[in-house]
């Protein structure tokens, strides 16, 4: 058959492309499913468990209980025996106290009354080793036990010492905080001094208005004796009432005054006084009494000490 007629040829044309669109919607338009009845509880529990993945995912490592854990531990911790000790922290101060001021201590001083010897040892059978100068003052660094001997710097030697007769100097201040020190060994050559003598407290006596005390000497030596030095010291007050040399020392009675006779022989007896003023009765007084082979208390000397009450 001839299609010759216009028309006719649009309406098939129109026809055709109306069932080809209806084809392309039926491939392309998908075709809505079937309404399925799901139950609530089971849309709630589908999202309680993705929750909980996500809140497992986020979460940090849970370490097993069996797993070691690498950490540097103390002595404390390793150790449940060991002490802890804390440590106290101190705020830091704004400012620097100033410290009390703190007075050096002042050593007391000699002063010699006559040239005096200076020896190692306090007694004249150590050595000579230096010399006090009349009115030449030194620095008392000891003493001997009963304070009849001062421990001085060397006069003739800085960095040295020696020790002075205290019958021979003035002490300046107060040798109660003095260490007590240890004579030394006397020397291996040392032999005994010939001036031996004994001596004690006899009485008091007025001279010229003043009171002296009187004391006993003895010579039970071996030379005689030409020289005498007395110092009284007041121990309750702290005082010296007197310090006195002489070559006339030795009196033959308690009721003679100074100046006396200036030898006294071996075996002899005499009297050597001291001033001691108005000292009020009962004061503790201490007297060293020294006593030499020859005048200007050279020679041979030995020294005494004697402690009385005042009367």
């Amino acid at each position: 058959m001839h299609l010759n007629n216009p028309r006719l040829l649009s309406l098939i044309s129109l026809l055709a492309f109306i069932t080809l669109a209806c084809n392309l919607s039926t491939l392309t338009t998908p075709q809505p499913a079937e309404a399925t009845n799901i139950p609530a509880e089971a849309i709630y529990t589908s999202a309680a468990q993705t929750l909980a993945a996500q809140l497992t995912e986020n979460a940090p490592v849970e370490i097993p209980p069996s797993a070691t854990i690498m950490e540097q531990t103390s002595a404390e911790e390793t150790n449940p025996t060991a002490t802890f000790t804390p440590i106290l922290f101190t705020s830091t101060a704004t400012g620097t106290a100033t410290p009390p001021f703190t007075a050096t201590p002042t050593l007391p001083s000699v002063t010699a009354n006559m040239n005096t010897n200076c020896r190692s040892g306090p007694g004249p059978i150590y050595d000579l080793v230096g010399a006090l100068q009349n009115g030449q003052t030194s620095f008392v660094h000891g003493r001997n036990s009963t304070s009849s001997w001062w421990y001085i710097e060397n006069p003739r030697q800085s960095g040295s010492y020696c020790w002075v007769w205290s019958g021979s100097t003035t002490l300046n201040g107060t040798a109660s905080q003095l260490p007590v020190l240890t004579p030394p060994p006397p020397p291996p050559t040392a032999t005994v001094s010939g001036a031996v003598f004994k001596s004690s407290y006899v009485s008091r006596h007025k001279c010229s208005g003043d009171y002296y005390a009187y004391f006993s000497v003895s010579n039970s030596g071996g030379k005689v004796l030409e020289s005498a030095s007395v110092k009284i010291r007041d121990i309750t007050a702290g005082t010296v009432l007197s310090s006195n040399a002489s070559d006339n020392p030795f009196l033959t009675g308690t009721s003679d005054c100074p100046p006396g006779e200036d030898k006294l022989g071996v075996g002899d007896s005499a009297y050597v006084a001291g001033f001691i003023g108005t000292v009020p009765s009962g004061h503790l007084l201490k007297a060293n009494i020294y006593l030499c082979s020859k005048e200007g208390l050279s020679g041979a000397c030995e020294s005494v000490v004697v402690q009385f009450n005042a009367p």
